[in-house]
């Protein structure tokens, strides 16, 4: 029997996916750890963001078994898999889905309205503050840069206190300056011990992960990312 690493929030075993009658994923085996940072890369189509929706539950892979804390996912029903999703995982999807008619406070706590959660201001106070949005919070997306409404997508990505947060291409279309912004609000994140898998093109994430992820031909290649110590200063 195999030993379970308690360590090990999930696990693809010989997982396969197909979407479209197209194979995206060839017999993937992989594990991660609480707390790791991965960065999922590879060329436009090569099924990063089909992965992502597997990996959050919402695409049945075609062949395999996807564990979660040493339970397999899609075991389940529809229903169970909503549970799950509302349970484990923080989603940010590429294009934010902000509603325009709510203001950025409302739309960090609209899951509430599916869930049925109860969610004290604390919390949302506590988000607006982790992400910069305190000063924002009664404006409307119309108002805001696309940084700020980065922010606010992924302040309520992480509303219920998620164990996972999948984020696509969570920088694509932003300036330098923006986009190191939203690294350092990630680095914050990872350091209170949250799990990250990120779908990006972008060398800063690539270069801050701890894994990266590249899909090629229907396989994935695992990298551990080697950083290189900061250089210190001429000692006399």
């Amino acid at each position: 029997m195999k030993k379970i690493n308690q360590n090990t929030i999930l696990e693809l075993q010989s997982v396969e996916i197909s979407y479209k009658r197209k194979k995206i994923l060839h017999q993937a085996n992989c594990q991660v750890k609480k707390g790791d940072f991965i960065a999922l890369t590879g060329k436009s189509g090569s099924g990063k963001s089909t992965l992502l929706y597997a990996l959050g539950g919402f695409l049945r892979p075609t062949s395999g078994t996807y564990l979660f804390e040493n339970k397999r996912v899609y075991r389940v029903g529809e229903i169970g898999l909503g549970k799950f999703r509302k349970k484990n995982i923080g989603y940010l999807f590429q294009d934010f889905r902000l509603l325009p008619f709510l203001t950025i406070e409302q739309n960090i706590t609209f899951p509430i309205y599916f869930t049925g959660e109860s969610i004290s201001r604390k919390r949302t106070q506590d988000l607006l503050n982790l992400l910069g949005l305190e000063h924002r919070r009664k404006a409307y997306p119309a108002e805001i840069s696309g940084g700020e409404a980065q922010r606010t997508a992924l302040a309520r990505a992480l509303l219920l206190e998620p164990k996972l947060l999948l984020l696509d291409e969570p920088t694509g279309n932003l300036d330098s300056e923006t986009e190191q912004e939203i690294m350092d609000q990630l680095t914050k994140l990872k350091k209170r011990g949250l799990t990250i898998i990120c779908v990006t093109h972008s060398p800063v994430i690539t270069r801050n992960a701890d894994y990266i992820w590249n899909i090629s031909d229907g396989n994935i290649k695992i990298l551990k990312n080697i950083k290189k110590p900061k250089k210190r200063g001429k000692t006399t």
